[in-house]
């Protein structure tokens, strides 16, 4: 993984930390990383339909872009991995209250994916963040067309 951009990426993460502290809730984001500059985007959608042609339009404008990665930063609820897809529906894991985490993935055609959930709890008027789980060669579903290495 390319220092510079994991360097990016986590920074980006401390931001969301501080945003989510503030606001107690997070907009997710994308940061689409060519040659030349990092576009940033703030993501809005309002249900499943919405939230994949926001994704499928991220890719492709990094496509358009000739873009070497994108960075993204999500709320997200995460259910046991062997039961995640088990008779899965939008907002299932919201509804039996599954874990929240702060997700953070760095992808692209020549590099491996690498990703972090970061867990957090909200406790009275706090936000306690748990230990971060990092991975590499994560499939990232909802980047679709995306290349991942």
């Amino acid at each position: 993984m390319d220092d510079k951009l994991k360097k990016y990426a986590l920074d980006a993460l401390e931001t969301a930390k501080e945003d989510l502290c503030r606001d107690k809730y997070l907009i997710p984001v994308a940061f689409v990383v060519t040659d030349e500059e990092i576009f940033d985007f703030n993501l809005q959608f309002e249900d499943t339909g919405q939230k994949v042609s926001v994704y499928e339009e991220l890719v492709k404008f990094a496509k358009e872009n000739n873009a070497r990665a994108i960075i993204t930063i999500n709320d997200a609820y995460m259910g046991e991995p062997k039961r995640a897809l088990e008779n899965y529906y939008p907002g299932k894991l919201a509804a039996e209250k599954a874990p929240e985490y702060i997700y953070l993935t760095i992808t692209g055609p020549a590099i491996p994916s690498w990703s972090v959930a970061l867990p957090y709890v909200h406790v009275e008027d706090e936000i306690v963040f748990g230990t971060p789980d990092e991975s590499l060669g994560d499939s990232i579903h909802f980047l679709p067309g995306w290349p991942v290495e």
